[in-house]
């Protein structure tokens, strides 16, 4: 397992493959992460379900020693996702750029980007119906 701290920010990335949620206890919050596909190199790319807000997001995923973190909203009912900021981090966690990018893209299924709206999406309709 590769865990990283980033500042406020703890990364625990799990090198098998599959589907994987993984808990930390950082600071009195839960940090929860999932596995929502893996890169070229078959890095796991997670979720970082503690960043939920709404329909903003982010996913996770390792880039040579560091981290990239990119920031998403999604429309749930319009079946629409934009891109909202990315950011890189080095190995021993300081922001080294960081980039707004706000464009609408278009995941392909099985993709991180859809898989990881369709969770998002999924639980604010499950909140929901509560």
């Amino acid at each position: 397992m590769f865990f990283k701290s980033f500042g406020s920010v703890i990364v625990a990335i799990t090198l098998s493959v599959g589907s994987t949620a993984i808990g930390q206890t950082t600071n009195n919050k839960l940090a929860f992460h999932m596995q929502v596909g893996a890169d070229h190199e078959g890095n796991p790319i997670v979720l970082d379900a503690g960043s939920v807000q709404g329909t903003q997001y982010t996913i996770l995923e390792k880039q040579g020693d560091g981290i990239v973190k990119n920031t998403f909203r999604a429309s749930c009912t319009e079946g629409r996702l934009f891109s909202e900021k990315s950011s890189v981090y080095n190995a021993t966690g300081e922001l080294i750029r960081e980039q707004q990018i706000k464009q609408e893209i278009s995941p392909q299924p099985g993709t991180p980007e859809a898989n990881s709206m369709k969770i998002v999406c999924q639980s604010i309709n499950n909140g929901a119906r509560k």
